[in-house]
């Protein structure tokens, strides 16, 4: 039986910073209430695409193109300067409600707290810092290290590395069931935040916590202490 954690790596968008804002903006900009969906899905194919075939662009490139082509499917052009706008979001997003006191009581334990994203070293410790939250975690990860996109197993054996602990001591927590299929084919554990529209796939390895928010996480894990 997987040992208690004792390092926690937190994925940083929709599981810890509400991202609504670029939702209803895509929404709003494309005229329809489910492109931010669509053009979500297509960021996620075309990062797996990059993974795959070796390329080299980050992840702002590939939500720019994707968002182009999202417009373009509905018939609309969205001009760069749009487009940035709306993207640019990113860098200001609010944490949900219960994150900031959720990573306290998990600071406060004694558990090493890291984050891990997709996104560039520099949006993700701008987006942290936007937030008010940089302050619980030891340090910052993004797969710009590696070149490989999460789910990559390397993303993840990076983290590992760099923090010098085994997988069976690390859990991965995501609002995204393909994050934690990835970190779980590394032996990490793994901790689904239900956040609101987030379903399971159910094919993926049964997670060792799910909860509603970090605040129900905290209550999960600091017992095991």
């Amino acid at each position: 039986m997987p040992s208690s954690p004792q390092l926690l790596i937190f994925d940083v968008n929709e599981t810890l910073l509400d991202t609504k804002s670029i939702a209803t903006a895509i929404n709003q900009a494309i005229g329809d209430q489910n492109a931010a969906d669509k053009w979500f899905q297509s960021l996620l194919h075309y990062s797996l695409v990059e993974t795959i075939s070796a390329g080299t662009d980050d992840f702002s490139l590939i939500a720019d193109a994707c968002l182009e082509m999202t417009a373009n499917s509905y018939g609309k052009d969205l001009s760069p300067e749009t487009r940035k706008a709306i993207l640019t979001k990113f860098k200001s997003l609010s944490p949900h409600p219960d994150v900031a006191e959720g990573l306290q009581r998990l600071k406060n334990a004694g558990f090493l707290i890291v984050a891990l994203s997709n996104g560039t070293l520099e949006v993700v410790n701008e987006q942290l810092n936007s937030a008010g939250i940089s302050q619980f975690f030891e340090r910052i990860f993004s797969i710009q290290s590696v070149g490989k996109f999460k789910p990559h197993p390397d993303t993840y054996k990076h983290v590992l590395d760099r923090m010098e602990i085994s997988s069976d001591k690390a859990l991965m927590v995501a609002a995204h069931p393909w994050d934690l299929i990835g970190a779980s084919k590394v032996g990490l554990q793994t901790a689904f935040i239900q956040r609101p529209g987030k379903i399971n796939f159910s094919l993926s390895p049964n997670n060792k916590y799910v909860a509603e928010d970090i605040i129900q996480l905290s209550a999960q894990l600091i017992p095991h202490i």
